[in-house]
């Protein structure tokens, strides 16, 4: 029989013989695994070195959101309280630089906000001329029923809601809405009803009845075609007068660089510290206003729109922005120059029935460099891009000649045709659409927008009402002879190119603008 002592010397021996041979022939396998984890931080390195411009541009704007999501710490609503608690927890245990980075822009904008407050600082707050000082519950109410509406069901059309001239008429259930502008003792209503389509004739039939009280009639400017459908069972005239051009931002070929070279060059220019040095940054007033900055963005509006109107050639707009009039549904990218001074800014509104946005306006001061428009465009397609957003409307673009023409006689649409061919060959509305052809819409998503009107021929009244709704002066543009056609293409491109040196959105391509 074996003594413990023995025993216990023969433990070992056995087991580490076995251990030895397992771990001779688990060596290669280990070394694999060591080296297969190499290769994969590798290929993630390599991954990262592999990122495009414009996905570098479009994650850096999506990290300044994020950023901003520090000041959602004051906020009592509760969905806000949520993504800041989780936004944080996600920031503080990745890095501590994007944290102390968030803080430091958040004691920013408080600071900002409390200068902006004080009677003696030198930035004023933005106030309305004749603001109102009876407010009820039902005034709220019908706010946030409105601002649901424009969420769920706002189109390229509904741009006029960040104009103040604008009027708003909301069902008494409130379940639909529609904005409109008196001209000529005509109410134009910008776009669709902004309900359901099975709502139409109620807000239609609620709408006629405070018309004629106040002896209107009415007319629609930009209808869609899902209100078209429902207008021409009603027998009424609509006139295809424009097209909406449209971005995809998931499959544009700018912006994945196999077109518009010269754009994104212009781009990395403007970006680079050894040469333009502008910065692009992005903004969301729900995530925390700082006053001062939408003060700066008011001021490049403001004088982009003081140099534009200077200019001698007619020119048409159916809008007059206040680009924070509805902040909730607002996103804002902007320029600064090397003195951090904002040089151009674009707005970006949500579009509930494209599930998409608008983007509306985008301007760059006169004096700032070639090709600030062409970065906040392009920096928005990035923006888009990263959040997996397929739809950039770029607004409204003109048709040379009227399109399809329903419930008129064909004397009256060919009368018809003639005066908007007259009408626009005034307006140098071609630089429009050669701007929006350098970045490549999607011609797939590319919509129809038309004018309707009652059953029966319009009235001299419908025709200027919608005529002055667009700020089109008839004198300038009819009786004024037309150009040759060789010498208006010449000055067309012309005018393309200079407006664009001096921030212009390329002449008359601002979508503020038809």
């Amino acid at each position: 029989m074996a003594s413990p002592s023995d025993s216990t010397k023969q433990i070992p021996v056995e087991p580490k013989s076995t251990n030895d041979k397992k771990n001779q022939a688990n060596a290669p396998k280990k070394r694999g695994s060591v080296n297969a984890a190499n290769g994969a931080t590798k290929a993630k390195k390599a991954v990262v070195a592999k990122q495009t411009f414009s996905q570098k541009l479009g994650s850096d704007l999506a990290d300044g959101l994020l950023k901003d999501s520090r000041s959602l710490e004051e906020s009592m609503n509760l969905v806000d309280r949520v993504t800041f608690v989780k936004a944080s927890a996600q920031t503080t245990s990745s890095t501590t630089i994007v944290t102390s980075t968030a803080l430091q822009e958040q004691e920013i904008v408080i600071a900002e906000a409390v200068n902006a407050l004080n009677p003696e600082a030198a930035v004023d707050i933005l106030r309305p001329k004749n603001p109102r000082n009876i407010f009820d519950l039902d005034d709220f109410a019908a706010l946030s029923a409105l601002e649901e509406l424009i969420g769920r069901y706002g189109r390229v059309s509904h741009m006029g809601i960040l104009d103040k001239s604008y009027t708003f008429f909301i069902t008494e259930d409130r379940k639909a809405a529609l904005y409109y502008k008196i001209k000529d003792k005509i109410a134009v209503v910008g776009g669709d009803p902004l309900c359901d389509p099975s709502l139409f004739p109620q807000i239609l039939s609620e709408f006629e009845k405070y018309r004629k009280k106040q002896g209107l009639g009415i007319a629609f400017l930009a209808a869609g075609q899902t209100f078209v459908e429902y207008a021409k069972k009603e027998k009424w005239t609509t006139m295809c007068f424009a097209t909406e051009r449209v971005l995809n931002p998931m499959t544009n070929p700018v912006l994945q660089g196999t077109a518009g070279k010269s754009i994104v060059r212009t781009t990395k220019n403007l970006l680079d510290p050894k040469k333009e040095g502008i910065t692009l940054e992005v903004y969301t007033p729900r995530l925390g206003k700082n006053p001062r900055l939408q003060q700066q963005l008011v001021e490049v509006y403001e004088e982009w729109r003081d140099h534009r109107n200077g200019m001698k050639r007619a020119q048409a707009y159916i809008t007059v922005y206040d680009p924070f009039a509805l902040p909730e549904l607002m996103t804002y990218i902007y320029t600064k120059d090397r003195t951090g001074s904002p040089n151009g800014f674009a707005a970006l509104r949500i579009l509930g029935a494209n599930k998409g946005y608008h983007l509306d306006p985008y301007v760059a001061t006169p004096g700032a460099p070639k090709g600030i428009t062409d970065l906040l465009l392009y920096g928005a397609m990035a923006l888009l891009n990263t959040a997996k957003i397929s739809y950039l409307s770029l607004g409204y673009e003109p048709l040379d000649d009227l399109g399809e023409i329903t419930g008129i006689p064909n004397v009256m649409a060919k009368m018809s045709r003639k005066v908007h061919k007259r009408i626009f060959q005034g307006l140098h509305v071609a630089g429009k659409k050669a701007y929006h052809d350098k970045f490549r819409p999607d011609e797939t998503q590319q919509s129809n927008l038309y004018l309707v009107f009652p059953p029966g021929i319009p009235s001299i009244r419908h025709m200027t009402a919608i005529v002055h709704v667009a700020n089109i002066k008839i004198h300038k543009v009819i009786f004024k002879k037309p150009p040759v056609a060789g010498v208006e293409k010449e000055n067309e491109t012309e005018g393309s190119e200079s407006a664009s040196d001096q921030g212009l959105s390329s002449a008359g391509t601002s979508t503020e603008r038809l």
